[in-house]
């Protein structure tokens, strides 16, 4: 199946902001961001999780592919001068897209990327190696998720009630439920677009050379990383590295705020996305 282009938001003559999602949502839960992000062409060209009803691999790969088939969809559609906006996972393939390719890129944004410390990506490394990848938490997490729900009103209700949306608007859970499920083939209700398999392919295939690819972003493009304050995909120690790694790029910290700050705190994310851009384009 081909490469999916989202179109979000912003004017086609626009300049182009592409937004690549955390692991599991659906672009459009970005939306009430890019309502802060005016006078932009905003799109998606998002992980094979959202190409289809295309399976995950039974094979382990590498998050490099999926910034390969970005890459690729930039150049099936003809798109440069990009501003690339990555949150957690996104975040990552962003910038590696970023570095084998970066006369197609303005700017880097990362929102809480997974930049793991080092310990924490060798024990993924070990369990991947001994075949016990499936015995991570996050893993086991994602295989259990609920997949079918009798209706989106069924899903809105059980989501409300999850701590992970406990800071969510009813506008952005709102859009997670309409974007993030579909209808069954079978007409029975409705299932989770990017699927528990998907999610966690992407869990067990954590990228285990950010650190030695962070410094590589330097004289690229201007890049913003933002972590959140709460944050344990990007924990104090990994922003003091990070800092110390790419002492060029922009840095800022919202405290308070969980790794899904894009779509608990929209205004104030758009907010320090702005300031950054008029201060650094």
């Amino acid at each position: 199946m081909p490469q999916t282009l989202i179109e979000l938001a912003g004017d086609s003559g626009a300049p182009l902001l592409n937004i690549m999602p955390a692991n599991g949502f659906p672009p459009q839960t970005y939306l009430p961001i890019l309502g802060g992000l005016a006078g932009f062409r905003a799109i998606s060209l998002p992980p094979r999780a959202l190409w289809g009803d295309q399976a995950a691999p039974t094979t382990f790969g590498n998050w490099r592919d999926a910034a390969d088939d970005l890459l690729q969809g930039l150049e099936q559609f003809d798109l440069r001068d990009i501003v690339a906006v990555g949150h957690s996972l996104g975040g990552v393939l962003s910038m590696l897209a970023l570095i084998k390719q970066p006369g197609r890129f303005r700017a880097l944004i990362m929102l809480d990327p997974v930049l793991l410390p080092q310990a924490a990506l060798d024990m993924l490394t070990r369990a991947r190696d001994a075949g016990r990848i499936d015995d991570m938490p996050l893993v086991q997490g994602a295989r259990r998720r609920r997949k079918v729900f009798d209706s989106r009103e069924d899903a809105y209700s059980r989501f409300r009630a999850k701590p992970i949306f406990a800071d969510w608007s009813a506008e952005a859970l709102s859009l997670y439920v309409e974007h993030g499920l579909r209808a069954r083939s079978d007409g029975a209700g409705f299932e989770l677009t990017w699927s528990p398999e998907w999610e966690a392919y992407y869990f067990a295939t954590v990228y285990q050379g950010v650190w030695q690819d962070l410094p590589k972003v330097t004289g690229l493009a201007p890049t913003l990383i933002i972590r959140a304050g709460r944050s344990d995909t990007f924990p104090p120690a990994s922003f003091a590295r990070a800092q110390a790694l790419a002492p060029a790029a922009s840095f800022h910290e919202l405290r308070g705020q969980g790794h899904l700050f894009p779509q608990a705190a929209p205004l104030k994310t758009a907010r320090i996305i702005n300031d950054w851009l008029r201060a650094s384009l």
